[in-house]
């Protein structure tokens, strides 16, 4: 099996991973395990538009990110997983949450990872990280931890450039950056942990993807701001974000990017 995190795995674990935003999938406890380990993502919130000759499109935030792990005996059976989908345009991004249906016709919420928020579609303003989860009773049968998103940065006045998204010191998740409103000026741009970077190109007017990396650490990217008025390039939409993290803000008036979707990983041994 090829393990897509850097997870312990000693003989006989088993890892699955859910990744499809949107997406409901029953997972099945193995026969034999002894602890269970859970990671959730939730996912990133879109950039925003602004307005024409007013403001540019603020960054949209990260989701939270929750880990529990307890034994296995401890574990239901069988758990509904939904991997939260990323926002669009006045869309907030949506949680990853692990469920025990068998309580009721609605299920239980053990464990979930809140979407971040997108931006405004008409204003400057910046999307919120995703708020972490509250300790439930099921919570309390293992080791808990739940950490909220970025969040993004705020669009520009018009005439002024967009503040650039630092690394966060308390997620491996990004933000996304808001939308340049100066002629000739890049949009807010994203640095992630670790030294990873997020390539802007303002030379040739080209942005690269928000992007997510399993190995050899966990690193999410979210997607820079729109460049407004490039000399020889004119206008540059924002990019998406990466897993969980936010999309970039537009230019003033532009089309606004989408926030990257969430991840659940079980791991069992």
């Amino acid at each position: 099996m090829s393990y897509p995190i850097n997870y312990p795995t000693p003989q006989g674990a088993n890892i699955q991973t859910f990744e499809q935003g949107g997406s409901i999938f029953d997972w099945v406890k193995p026969q034999g395990a002894s602890f269970v380990f859970f990671t959730l993502i939730g996912s990133g919130g879109a950039g925003g538009t602004g307005q024409p000759g007013i403001t540019s499109g603020g960054g949209g935030g990260s989701g939270a990110v929750t880990n529990f792990m307890c034994p296995a005996f401890l574990i239901p059976d069988v758990l509904r997983i939904t991997v939260g989908a990323g926002g669009t345009l006045s869309v907030n991004g949506t949680a990853s949450t692990v469920i025990y249906q068998a309580k009721n016709t609605t299920g239980y919420t053990l464990l979930s990872a809140n979407g971040g928020t997108s931006a405004s579609s008409s204003l400057a303003t910046a999307g919120a990280g995703g708020t972490a989860m509250t300790a439930n009773g099921f919570c309390a049968t293992g080791f808990f931890q739940s950490i909220a998103g970025q969040a993004g940065t705020s669009g520009a006045s018009n005439g002024s450039t967009a503040s650039d998204v630092t690394a966060s010191a308390t997620t491996f998740l990004s933000g996304g950056g808001g939308g340049s409103a100066a002629n000739n000026t890049a949009g807010g741009s994203v640095t992630p942990n670790y030294g990873y970077p997020l390539s802007n190109n303002f030379a040739t007017g080209k942005l690269n993807q928000g992007y997510f990396i399993k190995q050899p650490i966990l690193v999410g990217c979210g997607g820079s701001g729109g460049f407004y008025g490039v000399s020889g390039v004119g206008n540059v939409n924002p990019v998406n974000g990466g897993v969980g993290c936010g999309g970039g803000g537009s230019f003033a008036g532009g089309s606004a990017a989408v926030g990257g979707n969430g991840f659940v990983v079980i791991v069992t041994w």
